[in-house]
């Protein structure tokens, strides 16, 4: 009999290996698509409060795969105070939410995780952390009668979230304000240089990134999409994220790193309406990413967990104002 995580992970890895797969038969395609990829178009529960870790991805995933026309969830019983109904057939998709608290290595008196914090450095060592996970199961709005039952409010919701792709003839490079003031001002963690080349790297010993220049690219989304990415590397040093395993050679944690940038890079330009692609040299890695994620879920949940740290970093050294909050359940509870 599957535990609760099993299941639940089982939906986790099935939707980003088919989104991964996707990209393997195409890697020219986005991480997200051009509609999706706009600064209002954030999965968020039917309060506006907005999700957060790994499963602002995975319900990005989601919206596309089932072309939501919002990107609004709730869970079964809030569908019910709000007096509508989940429609026949819907099948819910698992969010959930890490607690912390923590256990004194001596008497096992258990303190909350804000208590813990507020403890000296020599104070929490006499603590060992505890985190276990909690789910809860939700539907989009289009799995409900919402429309029906509000139709004001659903062309309210609609016309928030309507990102039709427009046409354009594109006879200039596509340019980004934020970047381009940040290329400009050199205000990045690390020295930004773009010199006429046929690759773009982070450099660990220097702490600088290269980028080839921007007339280089086939177009403006490609040039940031890259640099981002780049940006995404320079966040794992230990000056900053110390992420795992950022200064092992070996190929599985190369891998690792690549996957883990791919994705900041992918959600940083949802948060700067820039529709990202798979980076033409990591296009060979997908198949070995599917691989490791199928083999142990629990691989996701930690390179989704690096990636939202990294965005989180690169959105708050942008001043881009997230508005992440958490998603409360109707008991209070809340979920990430």
């Amino acid at each position: 009999m599957k535990s609760t995580f099993d299941k639940n992970a089982e939906k986790f890895v099935n939707l980003m290996v088919e989104k991964i797969e996707s990209l393997s038969m195409n890697w020219q395609k986005p991480w997200f698509s051009k509609v999706n990829s706009k600064q209002n178009f954030l999965p968020q529960n039917l309060t506006g409060r907005t999700y957060s870790g790994g499963n602002a991805f995975l319900l990005y995933f989601l919206c596309e795969k089932y072309n939501y026309q919002t990107p609004v969830f709730l869970t079964f019983n809030q569908a019910r105070n709000e007096g509508i109904n989940v429609l026949k057939g819907a099948v819910a998709f698992p969010v959930y939410y890490t607690l912390f608290c923590a256990y004194h290595r001596q008497t096992n008196e258990k303190i909350s995780y804000d208590e813990y914090n507020k403890l000296s450095e020599e104070e929490q060592k006499e603590y060992r952390l505890a985190a276990y996970t909690k789910y809860f199961q939700v539907f989009n709005l289009d799995q409900t009668n919402f429309a029906e039952k509000y139709p004001n409010r659903w062309d309210i919701l609609k016309a928030k979230f309507s990102g039709e792709e427009q046409p354009q003839e594109e006879k200039e490079m596509y340019v980004n304000p934020i970047l381009d003031e940040m290329n400009k001002n050199q205000n990045w963690v690390c020295p930004i240089q773009t010199v006429s080349s046929d690759s773009a790297f982070y450099s660990i010993s220097n702490d600088s990134i290269t980028l080839p220049l921007k007339s280089q690219f086939k177009d403006g989304e490609s040039f940031y999409g890259t640099e981002l990415h780049e940006m995404g590397h320079s966040t794992g040093v230990k000056n900053r994220l110390n992420r795992k395993g950022f200064y092992e050679n070996d190929k599985f944690n190369y891998g690792r790193e690549e996957l883990v940038a791919e994705l900041i890079s992918a959600l940083s330009g949802v948060y700067l309406g820039i529709s990202v692609t798979v980076r033409e040299e990591n296009a060979a890695y997908l198949k070995s990413w599917c691989k490791a994620i199928k083999e142990e879920p629990k691989f996701l949940f930690t390179v989704l967990a690096d990636a939202i740290k990294g965005s989180k970093f690169i959105a708050q050294h942008l001043n881009i104002r997230l508005d992440v909050g958490e998603v409360e359940e109707e008991k209070n509870t809340k979920v990430a």
